[in-house]
């Protein structure tokens, strides 16, 4: 769990000043404690609805059968 927090922290740090506390502080609050690793089953659900909400476009343009498909997807898109 440790570890995880770590992560977390470290997305928080990476990604400060890209609009993430805007986004995520519609829907969950105390955005900056959880960016720094805090919080840790609100940074889970947190990132989990960020996550699907930026592959949304990518599930509805593309039909998906494996994993391998999603990959190569956000391989190409990168």
């Amino acid at each position: 769990m440790h570890l995880l927090m770590s992560y977390v922290g470290c997305i928080g740090s990476l990604m400060a000043d890209s609009g993430i506390v805007e986004v995520l502080s519609s829907s969950f609050g105390g955005v900056l404690k959880m960016l720094i690793g805090k919080k840790f089953p609100e940074n889970v659900r947190a990132l989990r609805m960020l996550v699907e909400e930026l592959l949304k476009p990518v599930f509805e343009k593309h039909e998906l059968e494996r994993k391998d498909d999603l990959m190569k997807i956000l391989e190409d898109a990168a």
